[in-house]
């Protein structure tokens, strides 16, 4: 027989008849997940089960025969919460190819939410400039899109969890195009900025729900390598998102970036809706907003999500208080060229390009909080040389290059560790995770230039390193918790 995973198990809704051997044993959604909780923690731990419910034995292959050997398909009756068949195929090792059909939309929606943020960057000054007002007025289209995209992720997960996961995700594809494309016509600044509303509500509902659903497709020994893509994702959204963004704007004028957003948006969500059939409606949900918030309490009460999400958030002010702050200061101390500024401060996302997959291929074959550990050791090291070493730029380029590798590979870590933390409120999970991850983004400008202004860059870097280290404890604790 085939037996069924973890995510498998516990998407059975009504009870079934689950081993041929015991034809009269009938079982719930609940016995089911604390069987399959129970096989992953012998799995886990080096031993095998001889049988689902009896007898344990020290294994010279560490999976289990009857998990590596081929199972056909197994058809799930409507009304079990699965639609059509699934399957349990493994090859010899026991490893499932990455069904990338279903992952590309997921990465191209993932890549839109920082692109919608940080890609009009580069275009702003002109577009104070077309409606003839200052470039500090102009500005508020970044805080108008952060922060709907902030606030709408705290329950987005859980609205997804409720209602109907792929509906959820197909209204944040809409919702970011609709604003993409009014955004690209709108008359006037004022109304520029409503729609920049539309499409941060829209990206809050793309980024949580496309990384819970990551955790779902992929088996749980490739997941680090598509969380690392995830974060590759991510990567080309910040760092290509203001060069694509200037190219457009030289080319075709501001107007078409939106455009271009609003196409690769509709694009990805088309590619999702064809790949993503409707599942059969579960069943035991309410459907009710009133229940977002028990959804949500739930989510907070399972061991390790405020710790590793507060881990996500000091992380996250630490890299963007280097970033910001180092910008002001070779402007205003070393009076370097904001091309140069640019270039070294792209580097790091370059090098996270190509850190991000091999981090997640090590944190599948050696474990996510070791090489996780290890990418906040990186990240300190260069901190530590910016704080030590005079400035220079080819060192400093370098330092950079370095901080990069260790911020990507922390952050695939980090993020796999998130979405592992409970299969059963995945999507809330990692939405809280998100909204908190990205508010250190919001805050670190104003937490640090408490520091920047009485003691410089120095006193800044001293910070970044203390949270770091606080990032570094979060997530063992949380690692703790979830053992």
């Amino acid at each position: 027989y085939s037996p069924l995973s973890l995510s498998n198990a516990i998407k059975l809704q009504n009870t079934v008849t689950f081993f041929p051997r015991y034809p009269t044993l009938k079982l719930g959604p609940l016995d089911l997940f604390v069987i399959a909780e129970l096989f992953l923690s012998c799995r886990n731990n080096g031993f095998a089960l001889t049988d689902p419910f009896f007898g344990y034995q020290k294994p010279k292959n560490p999976c289990p025969a009857w998990l590596t050997r081929p199972n056909n398909s197994s058809k799930v009756e409507a009304g079990s919460g699965i639609a059509g068949e699934f399957t349990t195929d493994f090859n010899r090792q026991g490893i499932a190819r990455l069904d990338l059909k279903k992952l590309i939309p997921l990465y191209l929606g993932a890549a839109m939410g920082p692109m919608g943020g940080f890609g009009i960057v580069t275009i702003l000054p002109v577009m104070a400039r077309s409606w003839s007002v200052a470039f500090s007025t102009a500005a508020a289209a970044i805080t108008l899109y952060m922060v709907p995209f902030i606030v709408i992720q705290v329950f987005s997960g859980a609205i997804a969890q409720l209602f109907d996961v792929r509906k959820t995700l197909l209204f944040g594809f809409g919702l970011y195009t609709v604003g993409a494309l009014l955004s690209a016509t709108a008359p006037d600044l004022w109304t520029f900025l409503l729609f920049r509303v539309f499409q941060g509500v829209g990206a809050g509902f793309l980024t949580p729900i496309i990384m819970a659903l990551i955790g779902e497709l992929v088996p749980e020994h490739h997941l680090g390598k598509a969380i690392g893509m995830l974060g590759v994702a991510y990567t080309v959204g910040v760092t290509l998102g203001p060069y694509i963004s200037g190219v457009i704007e030289v080319h075709f004028g501001w107007r078409w970036f939106f455009y271009f957003l609003a196409a690769v948006s509709a694009f990805a969500g088309a590619l999702y809706w064809v790949n993503r059939p409707p599942a059969a409606k579960p069943t035991g949900r309410s459907g009710r907003l009133l229940d977002i918030l028990p959804v949500l309490r739930q989510a907070l009460a399972q061991p390790g999500v405020l710790a590793t999400s507060f881990a996500a958030f000091s992380l996250f002010l630490a890299y963007i208080g280097i970033m910001t702050f180092t910008a002001d200061h070779l402007k205003t101390s070393f009076q370097l060229p904001s091309d140069r500024v640019g270039t070294l401060l792209s580097i790091t996302g370059f090098s996270g390009i190509i850190a991000s997959p091999i981090a997640g291929y090590l944190g599948d074959r050696l474990g996510r909080t070791p090489v996780f550990l290890a990418g906040t050791a990186v990240v300190l090291l260069a901190i530590l040389l910016m704080r030590l070493v005079p400035f220079d730029f080819t060192r400093h380029l370098f330092f950079f290059l370095v901080l990069g590798i260790g911020a990507a590979t922390a952050w695939t870590c980090l993020n796999t560790m998130a979405v592992r933390l409970s299969s059963t409120l995945r999507q809330p999970v990692t939405s809280l995770y998100n909204a908190i991850k990205f508010s250190g983004y919001a805050l670190a400008p104003v937490a640090f230039s408490v520091i920047y202004k009485p003691y410089r860059l120095q006193g800044v870097l001293v910070g970044c390193m203390a949270a770091v280290l606080a990032a570094a404890g979060l997530a063992w604790s949380a690692r703790a918790n979830t053992q």
